[in-house]
């Protein structure tokens, strides 16, 4: 957001800088983009979020696509979304990156976001699915498909945590190394690997970054307390529910699980959206010692829970977060998974940090009940 730029800068306030790299709201993007003009933009992929904010994807993909037409810009585009790949009848210079098919790719896939040719409207055919609508697609019709790759991932291995990967960037094969699990993350290492080596930068430096990379702020972040391995995993659209659930089926050691669901403004207010979600995935995770529901809506996402089929003897809810917490914390488990929303990743982090640095409470709970104060 706009504000959120200023606050970057006045972070870490310079004369002059040699790069700014801003990760910008979808919703945001007209706007700053007519303070700063970038040199390069990176788009990822589009995915259903906040539906109440940011409309349907069609919308804000014609709401960037707009933006972007004054500019004189260099679009770095995932091939491998047919809604991104699109961009590429903008006719601007396009650098292309995606993920080869691999021992996660499937043919079938429960949930995504479109199914039709983003140039005649006709259904694409699939030759494999990484995750949501990314993989290998084909228009019969237009002839509509995926641009060549410059950059790639050609193959990813599981190890854990995390994946060892070889990433092909022109005749270069580089063997690298990242320490989180899920596709997305292999898809998220591709875009910085890709825009990192179109600016120049050295090689050598890059893949050492990713492999020393380390999530903070709720992203996939890792806590130890009490001799346990806390994962923190936001989880805010159907689509990434879905592969972080998948996730979890790939560690075999005891786990729980604890759901937040809220539904404030930076949530979306309407929680329909968890059913969409592919949440039939918990049903191929194995020792898990219970499922925990938490937030302003944990009933919500329990009822979405159990219409998968699994058995409810171990579902807890508890919406106090801190006591729900207290309860995963004591659990005879070596991992304790947390996907909290948006807003609930600040107080869970906060009460997590309270238990690890003995501090007190005191505002995180007091925040949280100046958000449901009810003013006449």
């Amino acid at each position: 957001m706009p504000q959120g730029l200023v606050s970057a800068f006045l972070n870490d306030l310079n004369s002059n800088y040699d790069w700014g790299v801003f990760e910008v709201d979808e919703g945001s993007f007209e706007r700053v983009v007519q303070d700063i003009k970038p040199d390069y933009v990176v788009i990822t992929n589009f995915f259903r979020d906040q539906l109440d904010r940011y409309g349907e994807i069609e919308k804000a993909f014609q709401d960037i696509f707009e933006s972007l037409e004054p500019l004189d810009t260099t679009l770095i585009l995932n091939a491998d979304d047919p809604l991104v790949s699109n961009f590429q009848k903008m006719r601007k210079r396009s650098v292309y990156y995606g993920v080869g098919e691999n021992q996660f790719s499937n043919q079938d896939q429960i949930v995504v976001e479109t199914n039709f040719c983003p140039s005649c409207n006709s259904r694409l055919n699939y030759t494999y699915f990484n995750y949501g609508q990314l993989g290998k697609y084909h228009c019969m019709k237009c002839g509509f498909k995926n641009p060549p790759y410059q950059y790639q991932i050609t193959s990813i291995e599981y190890r854990d945590p995390g994946y060892n990967f070889e990433f092909q960037a022109g005749e270069r094969l580089n063997k690298v190394s990242f320490q989180y699990e899920g596709i997305y993350n292999a898809y998220n290492c591709c875009a910085a690997m890709t825009a990192a080596l179109e600016m120049g930068m050295n090689p050598n430096l890059v893949m050492d970054r990713i492999g020393s990379f380390e999530y903070f702020l709720g992203r996939m972040e890792n806590f130890d307390i009490n001799g346990k391995n806390v994962k923190v995993a936001l989880v805010k659209n159907p689509i990434g529910l879905g592969e972080v659930l998948k996730t979890l089926s790939l560690e075999e050691n005891a786990k729980n699980l604890l759901m937040i669901l809220n539904d404030n403004a930076a949530d979306s207010t309407d929680v329909s959206w968890i059913w969409d979600a592919e949440v039939e995935a918990i049903k191929n995770v194995k020792n898990l010692k219970s499922i925990n529901f938490s937030g302003k809506r944990p009933y919500d996402m329990a009822l979405r829970f159990k219409y998968t089929g699994i058995s409810t003897e171990n579902f807890k809810v508890e919406e106090n977060m801190d006591l729900a917490l207290e309860r995963v914390l004591n659990e005879e488990v070596k991992t304790v998974y947390i996907l909290p929303t948006y807003t609930a990743v600040f107080q869970v982090r906060e009460l997590l940090n309270a238990r690890i640095k003995g501090k007190g409470k005191f505002m995180s709970h007091f925040r949280e009940s100046l958000k449901n104060l009810k003013l006449p």
